[in-house]
């Protein structure tokens, strides 16, 4: 992971489910994140440990993959600029930490 990427990286708040079939998600429901020229990869710091999957406009969502909490972990490697997207965590609760993209 690129440090110069996660400098000065923004929090977030994740909104919560609501079922199973309906985990935490972020950005807001309907909306989506666009990656930018400042990371090759999606990142995360999470408050909590949590599994997490990327869910990309044109292609679907990839696996599940769980980061530990306080250290920065990679959602989706290698994403092309531009490239619009939304996160899921396992659960219903609101996931909460770092991001950048």
């Amino acid at each position: 992971m690129d440090e110069a990427c996660t400098a000065g990286a923004p929090r977030f708040t994740s909104s919560p489910g609501t079922s199973s079939s309906d985990p935490a998600f972020w950005p807001a429901r309907g909306t989506y994140a666009t990656t930018t020229s400042r990371c090759k990869d999606i990142n995360l710091k999470l408050d909590g440990t949590r599994s997490v999957r990327t869910c990309f406009k044109t292609t679907g969502c990839n696996g599940w993959r769980t980061l530990r909490a306080g250290n920065w972990g990679v959602a989706a490697t290698d994403v092309l600029d531009g490239t619009k997207f939304y996160l899921q965590f396992a659960g219903t609760s609101r996931a909460t930490g770092l991001i950048d993209y």
